[in-house]
């Protein structure tokens, strides 16, 4: 199933190309995303975004939110800070 804004794939990771290509990665890559909240796998998926930034769809990377942080309204902080790490092809 792709998103119909971004054409990604439910699993992408969504990242500037001048950031992926600093790090080595490849549209299409598997990676994994993790923090000390959970764990998130996926594949590059390049973007047109501000650099420095990493996007992933809801409610996929939810397992990275802390579930303490909310608004008053009760809307999760969607930010995380996170490690991403190319895996193994296999």
């Amino acid at each position: 199933q792709k998103d119909a804004i971004t054409g990604a794939v439910r699993e992408a990771v969504l990242i500037n190309p001048f950031d992926a290509k600093k790090l080595g990665l490849k549209d299409g890559d598997d990676v994994a995303l993790k923090n000390d909240l959970g764990e998130l796998k996926g594949r590059v998926y390049l973007a047109p975004m501000k650099p420095g930034n990493l996007q992933v769809h809801w409610p996929e990377g939810n397992v990275l939110l802390d579930k303490g942080k909310r608004s008053l309204e009760g809307v999760p902080d969607y930010n995380a800070l996170v490690c991403l790490e190319k895996l193994d092809e296999s």
